[in-house]
């Protein structure tokens, strides 16, 4: 009898050669009443991948990570639902700095994942509601891993193997994010989440230092230092005429 090579999926795991969104799929499940907690939907290939603010999210097929986790959230952090948009990239900002210890790994606010001041990951998290109770969040993942050449507009990226010069097997690195991000959860709520603030911000990109933001409601232009993310998800300006607290999305890093 020969011998099985190859490791059958956990039964976690959707894997797709090609879809349009894993969020768009991850929500269909949902629909359909098959999704459960820990579930992840994977596809080596995105056809209208979704990034930030209607972005697309752009990768060569078969070398990155293009993948949506499910998550029911319990009732504490059904509470503190803003919580999630800072625990996820927590735990893969901690994840990527202890898989290669050379990488300079940082959380450019609110939850862009940057090695060696580039960017290797993003996030994008989509909730739904069942009336006023948040019943699902799905977290939709992308990263840079195996791809070493990025277009000229995407002048800011990078990979795991372009800043390490090794090759990684994309399954490994979905299931440690998995166990990872899953763990933590069940940690939630048994310590202050002011710990996971202290942690965030202690990785945060630019903190101290002084950038150039862009308004977007208004295309204002402006220099600040970077403080702090506070524990409502708000980050903490210094400019020249005050403290400014900013929402997710009300702003643009000029690099």
């Amino acid at each position: 009898m020969r011998k099985q090579t190859v490791k059958p999926y956990p039964k976690w795991l959707c894997q797709l050669d090609t879809v349009d969104s894993t969020n768009n799929y991850a929500i269909k499940l949902i629909e359909d009443g098959m999704a459960q907690h820990g579930t992840v939907v994977w596809a080596l290939e995105q056809t209208a991948g979704k990034g930030q603010r209607g972005r697309k999210w752009e990768t060569e097929p078969g070398q990155n990570i293009m993948m949506s986790l499910i998550i029911e959230p319990h009732k504490a952090l059904a509470s503190n639902p803003y919580h999630l948009n800072m625990l996820i990239p927590y735990v893969m900002a901690d994840y990527f700095a202890r898989r290669y210890q050379y990488w300079q790994v940082q959380i450019k606010w609110p939850n862009d994942i940057y090695i060696n001041a580039k960017k290797s990951a993003g996030i994008l998290i989509e909730n739904i509601f069942r009336g006023s109770q948040w019943s699902y969040a799905i977290v939709g993942i992308g990263i840079n891993v195996n791809q070493t050449a990025f277009p000229e507009h995407l002048s800011t990226a990078t990979s795991l193997q372009k800043e390490s010069g090794l090759a990684f097997d994309l399954l490994d690195i979905i299931q440690d994010l998995r166990a990872g991000i899953l763990n933590l959860l069940m940690q939630y709520g048994q310590q202050p989440f002011e710990h996971f603030v202290q942690a965030y911000n202690s990785i945060l990109l630019g903190r101290g230092q002084r950038m150039r933001f862009r308004l977007r409601d208004d295309d204002e232009i402006f220099e600040a230092t970077v403080l702090e993310v506070d524990a409502e998800g708000l980050l903490h300006l210094q400019t020249a005429h005050g403290l400014f607290k900013c929402a997710s999305g009300s702003l643009q890093w000029l690099f």
